[in-house]
Order: C-alpha cells, then structure tokens, then sequence
C-alpha cells in the first residue's frame, strides 16, 4: 500500500477528531498595529481571501459559516490572480476590505502574483503563512503576517489540515474582534461525535467506495455544502484516491450536466450530500433526480446514484462529520486503485514545497521508504478489514 494511504488512514483514525481543537498553533507576531486597530474598531465590512488548494479551502468553508450564522461580514474568496476579472477594485480602494492571502507554504505564486496587483489598491493586507516567499515580501515590503504554527504539519498534504485551519481562524478572528465567539464549544461537540458514533459509517463508507471505483464521481449539493464542503471533498478524492470526481449545484446540473447521463458508455456516479432541513423544492428535486437515474432502464445500466446525509447538531457538526465519512471513503477508493503518484501537484504549480524529493532531502533522507505493492486490478471489488 502506498504510504500516503497509511499516513492518510493514521490520521483519519488517529488524529481528525483532535486536530479540530488545536486552535491556538498561530502566532500573531508580525500584525502591524494600526491595522490590527482597524481590525478590532470594525473598520472593515468586507474580508477578501486570496489563495490556492488547502490553504484557501478553508476561506471558503469560513464563507459558508459567516452566511449560516448570518455574521454582518462579506467573505470573498479568490483562487487566482487575475484581479481585473474576479474583484471589484473599488471595493478595495474603499478601506472597508480586509485582504488575507493565505498560503501555508509561503511558496504559491498565484498570491504573490495577486499581491503584487492588488497593493496598488490598498494596503489593508495580511499574509497568512509559515514562512516562505511571502514572509520574504513581508519582512522587505513592511507587510503583516499572521503565522500558521502547525505541530506536525503534513507538507504533501496540507489537506489533511484544513479543520484545524478553520478552527484556528476562528480564534484569530475572535482575538482580533471579528467573530464574538471562537465556537470551542461546537467544534468540541464535533470532535466528540466523530469519535463515538462512526463505526457504522466506516463500514458505509467501505461499501461506497466498492460501488463507486471505476466511476467517474459527480457530487451534488446545494449552494450551502456546495461552497463550504464539496470543494474540499473533491481535493480529498482527487489527492488521495487518485480517483476522477467533479462538483456542481444540484439545480444547475439538472440544467445542463444531467444530458451527458442520456445513456453514458463510461461508468458514473452521483453522490448527492443532503440534509434533514432541506427546503421542499430542494428535497423533490434530489427524490426526482434519484428516480430518473435509479430507473430500471438499460440507459442507466452504467449509473450509480449514492447520498450522503449531512447529520449533526449544527452547520460545524454536520460539515466535519461529512468529511469524516468521505475521509474513509477515499481511504478505501484509495486503496482499491492503489495508484503511485507521480509528483503532479509540485510539478504543474512550479511549487518544490509539496515534492517528496525535496522533503526527502530536507529531512535527510530519514523518512519511511514508500512501500512497492502491486496494484490491485481495477475491476477487484475488493473487501479490506
């Protein structure tokens, strides 16, 4: 097996339900004092995210819970530079934006990019990093800096790391004045659940992926798990299994994606992510999607359709308790392709940070050698203890 697969299993077993209390490995050091006066007096209505991958997945999550919350500030979050298309400059020039551009690595060029564009606009920035190029930009252009202090932190892997970023950015925001709470309390509650009631949603989770190999995946969910949730689902199938899977709003697919299911050649899946308080519009349209590709027709002989429901006390519970489910999943995917990566995440980002050679070398060489198994075929439904 390969060994990010053990890592990956160590850590869903071992160390998911904990990671979201390890809210206080951060540092705010380097945060200039007159913008952190601005921050704490509620000069700003507006917050602008700025990032890649994992380490801005989790501005999208914080979107999704200052909406649920109804928190009076606008979360906007984008994953490139091309400011001219994505952002409104005068929103910017207003001195009611704060701009985070977040990179655990320091290393992502699209945020420096990005930097370099809009601090022509202002110069409400913080960079939310632990090091690396953008802690050199900082230090040379005076900018402030918030620093991740993750404790055995996965450099191959940040994903694996994304509850505690967004546990550790509520504190920040509770520190700085922004959030009344830091939410202890409901991460505490989904930390505790996770880790008593999960046994039979391993064993669900097993049987998903044995249905779900060979099929490329399309989730599907309301706006609401849509931005906060299947981004960070799908990084975790494509990372981790190695397996194809896409997203779309629910409504939006049935506009448009669902002609391509006419009568597919290759094999599909709809894993559809529900929850009890669906609105009845919602609710009939994911019965009507389930009857139209669950049909006994042969032209959804090469169609699965699987759910997912978002159980939980509150919108923190249900996300991570989601995840948990759909970190199992990729777990056994993962181990039913077996699939040996080939450095494709460093290489196409032009990143060295995320390359298992240079964390090789860093570490002098004294890492675990990556265990050579063959892979199972694709087609052996297989059943792993």
């Amino acid at each position: 097996m390969e060994l990010r697969l053990l890592r990956y299993k160590e850590f869903i077993d071992n160390q998911y339900a904990d990671c979201l209390l390890k809210n206080k490995e951060y540092s705010l050091g380097k945060l200039d004092e007159n913008l952190k006066n601005k921050i704490t007096n509620k000069q700003f209505d507006r917050i602008l995210f700025v990032g890649m991958g994992c380490s801005a997945i989790v501005s999208d999550i914080i979107k999704g819970f200052f909406a649920q919350q109804n928190i009076p500030i606008f979360i906007e979050v984008i994953n490139d530079y091309e400011i001219d298309y994505l952002i409104n400059k005068k929103e910017l020039e207003s001195g009611k934006t704060l701009v985070i551009f977040t990179s655990h690595s320091g290393h992502s060029q699209e945020p420096i990019e990005a930097y370099s564009r809009i601090k022509k606009l202002t110069d409400n920035i913080i960079f939310l990093t632990s090091g690396g190029k953008l802690e050199e930009i900082a230090r040379k252009e005076n900018v402030s800096i918030i620093y991740w202090k993750i404790t055995s932190a996965d450099r191959e892997y940040p994903l694996f790391h994304a509850p505690q970023f967004f546990s550790i950015i509520l504190d920040i925001f509770c520190s700085l004045g922004l959030l009344e709470s830091n939410y202890e309390k409901e991460l505490i509650q989904a930390s505790e659940y996770i880790k008593k009631g999960f046994a039979e949603k391993i064993q669900k989770a097993e049987k998903y992926a044995n249905e779900l190999v060979d099929k490329e995946i399309i989730l599907l969910a309301s706006p609401k798990w849509y931005l906060s949730l299947l981004k960070l689902v799908k990084m975790h199938i494509n990372e981790i299994a190695m397996a194809p899977a896409h997203r779309n709003y629910l409504h939006e697919f049935g506009h448009s994606e669902s002609a391509m299911l006419s009568d597919p050649k290759q094999k599909q899946a709809l894993l559809i992510f529900r929850e009890k308080s669906e609105d009845s519009y919602l609710e009939d349209k994911i019965k009507q999607t389930i009857e139209i590709f669950t049909e006994p027709v042969k032209q959804n002989k090469n169609i699965s359709v699987l759910t997912v429901e978002m159980d939980g006390n509150n919108f923190i519970g249900q996300l991570f308790s989601a995840l948990n489910f759909i970190q199992y999943l990729t777990y056994y995917l993962g181990v039913l392709y077996n699939y040996k990566p080939r450095e494709l995440i460093s290489r196409s980002t032009g990143n060295p940070w995320y390359s298992i050679d240079i964390i090789k070398k860093e570490k002098n060489n004294n890492v675990v050698t990556i265990i050579k198994k063959t892979p199972n075929p694709k087609n052996n439904k297989i059943k792993i203890s």
